[in-house]
């Protein structure tokens, strides 16, 4: 849900890690209102719910396992 991802993305916050919501899919973007879309929910459930994590070549081991302590401290207390 919205509430459980946003409570994520501030507990990431306070251990000092960055992460933002997932970008808006493009068939929801006002530019394309008017377009025919073909798909179904998936990128919209992503949105609503989704949250994009550090990432990237330049991620250290250390970096990498911070980053899992701290989901699961967040996963624990569910």
């Amino acid at each position: 849900s919205f509430e459980q991802r946003e409570a994520l993305r501030l507990h990431l916050e306070n251990n000092n890690i960055e992460s933002r919501p997932v970008w808006k899919p493009m068939h929801l973007q006002p530019l394309f209102q008017n377009c025919l879309y073909f798909g179904d929910d998936v990128a919209d459930k992503l949105f609503d719910k989704g949250l994009c994590l550090p990432s990237g070549s330049s991620l250290s081991a250390e970096d990498l396992n911070r980053i899992k302590t701290a989901l699961e401290l967040f996963f624990n207390k569910l």
